[in-house]
């Protein structure tokens, strides 16, 4: 099932802005407008890792496993994970390729430039799947230098993840270079949908299992406090969900049913209040309470602090 809905943002009684989001709900159509899905790929580039062993190889848990796929807030917390997974491999921050970055999470933003912190690699929220890669290429012999190119062995490995994940051919995969540095992959977002299916119900075997299992056990090592995969995961135990650049979200359920969602125009304040309307009358998941329901509204909000607006989303007419 694939269709459209329209985010509109109210200031006062007014709408001052509209976004549109296309949305798919696996099984029966694999279509739907081919989009990057970005940081959503992260469980299936994890894949491989899992496969190869690096977890035991190098005494590590399912909390780091959980940052490998994570787009993290880039707090203390989380930057342990990221260092623990490079020493266990025996390397370091320098080795990270991602380039330096402020934490994502606005909290812990906020401290660490008040504690007069500079963007650093490994406060970069895409440094765990890099630490994970590294990881990797360590694990199988392969050279750490030029880990995120493509054509390194370790980039072959995760993109077979995903073409795994999604029922595709890794050759015929449209690719271009992601934010971090590694390739970013596009596909139709009906086969994203049954990507998240497959991972959360059991159907990427046990390697899938473990990756649903971590990221649901340590939601807030996924993203932060807030953010709307770590807070679906807190409220719905079973129910996996990861977010990328631009507007993307897959979501999958323990049953085996996924969906996935992307803002046409980019504007992740879109994504919120149409992923709670999709997974509330397309997947009858309710989402509630205080958290949850201030995502689905998206109140705007003035330098004053005042609340001046909010956001309603409900599902486009059919064309």
């Amino acid at each position: 099932m694939i269709g459209e809905a329209v985010v509109r943002v109210h200031r006062g009684a007014g709408v001052e802005s509209e976004h549109r989001v296309a949305w798919a709900v696996a099984g029966g159509d694999d279509g739907g407008p081919e989009v990057f899905v970005r940081s959503a790929a992260k469980p299936f580039q994890a894949l491989a890792g899992v496969r190869a062993g690096v977890l035991e190889r190098f005494g590590l848990g399912a909390d780091h496993l959980a940052i490998a796929c994570a787009s993290h807030g880039g707090a203390d917390d989380h930057v342990l994970r990221v260092r623990e997974l490079l020493r266990a491999a025996g390397c370091a921050e320098a080795d990270l390729a991602c380039g330096p970055a402020e934490p994502r999470d606005p909290v812990a933003a906020a401290a660490y430039r008040e504690a007069g912190g500079r963007p650093a690699p490994v406060r970069h929220n895409c440094s765990g799947k890099h630490a994970f890669a590294i990881a990797l290429a360590v694990a199988e012999g392969w050279p750490v230098e030029g880990y995120f190119d493509a054509g390194h062995p370790v980039q072959e490995a995760m993109g077979a993840g995903i073409a795994e994940a999604t029922g595709l051919e890794h050759a015929e995969l449209p690719h271009a270079t992601d934010g971090c540095g590694m390739q970013a992959f596009a596909l139709p977002l009906g086969r994203l949908a049954d990507a998240f299916g497959r991972l959360a119900g059991g159907g990427l075997g046990p390697a899938g299992e473990r990756l649903a299992s971590a990221m649901t056990a340590h939601p807030e090592l996924v993203a932060y406090d807030g953010a709307i995969d770590t807070e679906l995961m807190r409220a719905h135990p079973g129910l996996v969900a990861k977010i990328g650049a631009e507007g993307v979200l897959g979501i999958g359920l323990a049953d085996g049913r996924g969906a996935a969602l992307k803002v046409l125009d980019g504007a992740m304040r879109g994504l919120d209040p149409a992923a709670l309307l999709v997974l509330d009358e397309r997947l009858g998941v309710t989402a509630a309470g205080p958290v949850l329901t201030r995502l689905r509204e998206a109140p705007v909000v003035n330098s004053r602090g005042e609340q001046v607006g909010r956001a309603e989303a409900t599902f486009a007419a059919p064309a």
